[in-house]
């Protein structure tokens, strides 16, 4: 029992975990995206440009990906970001899938569009 001017204080603990993870690998996802994206070496691009595994720099497009989610994962080990460090691969790339679908020119779709379009021309005459 405290006596006339002790104080009392309960212990706080030493870590606290991001109330809501998601969110938060998201948003943390979101930055070394466009950090990779735009910075000057074209490897974080070229695992994102394939569109099948015929242009895949891997021979696997999901191959691909996985590769630009450890490059990721290497960043925020840099940043000592343990959000994205201590998350699973499979929910980082849900994020990276996310993140290129929020653009309309990364989307999958069109571009697989975009590459039937340009492989399947016709030689001009």
């Amino acid at each position: 029992m405290p006596t006339g001017n002790e104080v009392v204080r309960l212990p706080l603990p030493e870590r606290l975990q991001p109330l809501n993870p998601q969110r938060s690998l998201m948003t943390n996802v979101r930055s070394y995206f466009y950090g990779l994206y735009n910075s000057n070496p074209a490897t974080f691009k070229s695992m994102l440009a394939s569109v099948g595994n015929k242009d895949a720099v891997t021979g696997n497009r999901l191959f691909d990906r996985h590769v630009a989610v450890g490059l990721i994962k290497t960043a925020a080990k840099d940043a000592h970001d343990s959000v994205v460090c201590d998350a699973k691969d499979g929910d980082v790339y849900k994020c990276l899938v996310h993140v290129m679908r929020a653009h309309p020119d990364l989307k999958l779709k069109l571009r697989r569009q975009q590459y039937r379009a340009l492989t399947h021309q016709q030689a001009a005459e």
